[in-house]
């Protein structure tokens, strides 16, 4: 996916290049509309070169931040990644309330024809989120205002997730956030930045 990529602000535990080889190769994934990569069967572990697909399409749901949460955190469990389902769970719910929020409203006729659609791959040692929406707006971080009740969540996504950034679509885009999976059973330590 090329597009715009975050400044690593936080220690990389997997070097930059093979961020960019995964999400070169989850981008050929989205746009030839595979729902799985040829080594992500159910049940198997991806190996080094190989991305597993799961998906989730939130067209027309009322529920579709709840819908694209349990999805999320059910898909990371069956994956065995029980140690990031909170923080993949939190990020999904946050990047699809942007989606319905702002990467609907530009285009009213938008949710029938291209509906926000909720992305998770497993590379072996990573797992990146990604939510699709027909806007072709950028996402935007907002300076923090202590008295308006929104507006944090790509603030959110930040803190909690090792790196994020989007890349155009056609049509729109997909944001997406990432995780380097820890090494062993211990839980990857959270990099929080106070926001003023």
């Amino acid at each position: 996916m090329n597009g715009c990529r975050t400044q690593l602000a936080k220690p990389a535990q997997t070097g930059d290049e093979r961020w960019e080889g995964w999400l070169d190769e989850l981008g050929r994934a989205l746009s030839s509309g595979d729902s799985r990569a040829a080594s992500g069967a159910p049940g198997d572990t991806p190996d080094d070169d190989g991305i597993r697909l799961e998906r989730c399409e939130l067209r027309g749901d009322p529920q579709a931040a709840r819908t694209a949460r349990r999805f999320t955190r059910a898909t990371v469990r069956e994956w065995g990644l029980d140690g990031l389902a909170d923080d993949a769970e939190l990020v999904i719910g946050e990047l699809v309330i942007n989606a319905l929020r702002h990467g609907l409203s530009s285009r009213a006729a938008a949710p029938a024809a291209h509906p926000v659609r909720v992305v998770l791959a497993h590379t072996g040692e990573s797992l990146i989120c990604v939510v699709t929406d027909p806007s072709d707006r950028s996402p935007t971080p907002r300076p923090p205002d202590a008295d308006s009740e929104g507006g944090r969540g790509l603030q959110v996504v930040a803190g909690v997730s090792h790196r994020w950034g989007w890349a155009p679509g056609h049509p729109g885009k997909a944001v997406w956030a990432g995780f380097t999976l820890p090494r062993g059973t211990a839980r990857p330590a959270r990099h929080l930045e106070i926001c003023r």
